[in-house]
């Protein structure tokens, strides 16, 4: 007769913590934000306007341009589309950038 043996406990792996991703200052996203407002407004279009050309929620565009979120780059493309712009027309200048130089060179 065979001895029957007992599962030997599970090993649960330890909980590794996810690496903490930077997040962007509020500044530059504010920055970011103004700029798509700047070029938005250049066009004569109201946020109600570029949101239905995207199409995306009305709020959405005001969040970005407000700099309480971020745009993907997807986003961004949309953006341009619709703007008829380069996506690097919707990114501040250089200049505008280099109080984050520090957080940039990640």
């Amino acid at each position: 007769m065979s001895k029957k043996t007992a599962n030997p406990p599970r090993r649960v792996p330890a909980k590794v913590p996810a690496p903490k991703r930077r997040k962007a200052p509020d500044e530059l996203l504010k920055a970011v934000g103004a700029r798509i407002r700047e070029v938005r407004l250049e066009r004569g279009l109201s946020q109600d306007q570029l949101a239905y050309a995207i199409p995306l929620d009305r709020a959405h565009v005001g969040l970005i341009e407000s700099g309480k979120t971020a745009p993907t780059v997807r986003t961004l493309v949309k953006f341009a589309v619709a703007l008829e712009c380069e996506v690097g027309d919707l990114v501040p200048y250089v200049e505008d950038l280099l109080p984050y130089a520090d957080w940039l060179e990640d």
